[in-house]
């Protein structure tokens, strides 16, 4: 028969177990919660970062705090390519053919002038146009362009003439002892333009461009270049002389195409020649862009 004492102390034993029973249910449904509620956080947290997808570009809107961010580099990066309306229409290197006008704007030249009848299949232009700027006025839309370049212009004489600077005059004359096979009129210059631009359209790869303008060009360089044979032998001559052109020269320019393809002329204001100084003739080219820079 258990003593009082020994009943009291089961009882205790038995109370004790019961309390820390109780105490780790408690403390494992505090966990719980505990976890419940990082969890739910955790969640919120990143319900509060929106991302959107539109084919490969993506938006990130972040919230931090009471403010929201909106990341849209990618997306302007994107834009700014795709709305590009504008390349380089002038710098870049341009192939023409050489005319030159009477006073009236023919091509059948004057008497005085006969001697630089053209042969047009071989009158060649060549323009590297090394520099240009363009200056925004309506964006890539309308505004100015200008630069710089080097000409390089070829007349290919038909009649077999020699072309002279006597007495501060340029003029030509026939030398039967010559059996002429090249002849040819060639000046170098530099070239600035100023032109009014305009592109429309969606981009630069599917836009039309027109410039139309003036330049101003400086002529650095005239010469006349034979092949001929004479008694039977082959000569090559050059003459390298002013024969009195224009040493400043102006003129009206007009570009225009679609994309990469532009087509170009010109049309010399002022007379290739210096007045009462040779023939007034006026030099126009027309020609297309072959490279752009």
């Amino acid at each position: 028969m258990q003593s009082v004492f020994d009943l009291k102390l089961e009882k205790m034993k038995n109370s004790i177990l019961k309390s820390s029973l109780l105490f780790a249910l408690l403390m494992s449904f505090s966990f719980a919660i505990n976890a419940q509620e990082t969890k739910k956080d955790s969640t919120e947290k990143k319900s509060d970062d929106w991302k959107i997808s539109i084919g490969k570009t993506k938006i990130i809107i972040q919230k931090d705090g009471d403010s929201d961010t909106l990341d849209l580099s990618e997306v302007g990066e994107k834009k700014g390519k795709k709305n590009k309306q504008r390349s380089n229409h002038f710098a870049g290197v341009d192939l023409g053919v050489n005319g030159l006008l009477t006073p009236n704007q023919s091509i059948d030249l004057q008497k005085d002038a006969q001697f630089l009848e053209l042969n047009y299949r071989k009158s060649i232009e060549v323009s590297i146009n090394f520099w240009e700027k363009y200056i925004p006025i309506a964006h890539e839309k309308f505004g100015l362009t200008t630069g710089a370049g080097l000409k390089y212009n070829s007349y290919d004489l038909v009649q077999d003439i020699v072309i002279v600077n006597q007495n501060n005059l340029t003029s030509g004359f026939g030398d039967s002892t010559r059996e002429i096979s090249k002849n040819r009129f060639k000046t170098n210059s530099l070239y600035v333009p100023l032109m009014l631009e305009t592109n429309i359209g969606r981009d630069a790869d599917h836009s039309f461009h027109l410039a139309v303008g003036g330049t101003v060009g400086y002529t650095y360089g005239t010469r006349t270049k034979q092949k001929y044979k004479q008694d039977g032998d082959e000569f090559k001559k050059k003459d390298r002389n002013d024969f009195n052109v224009n040493a400043f020269q102006f003129a009206a320019i007009a570009r225009v195409g679609y994309g990469d393809f532009t087509l170009y002329a010109t049309y010399n204001l002022t007379p290739l020649f210096d007045k009462n100084k040779g023939p007034e003739v006026y030099p126009f080219t027309v020609g297309l862009s072959l490279v752009s820079f």
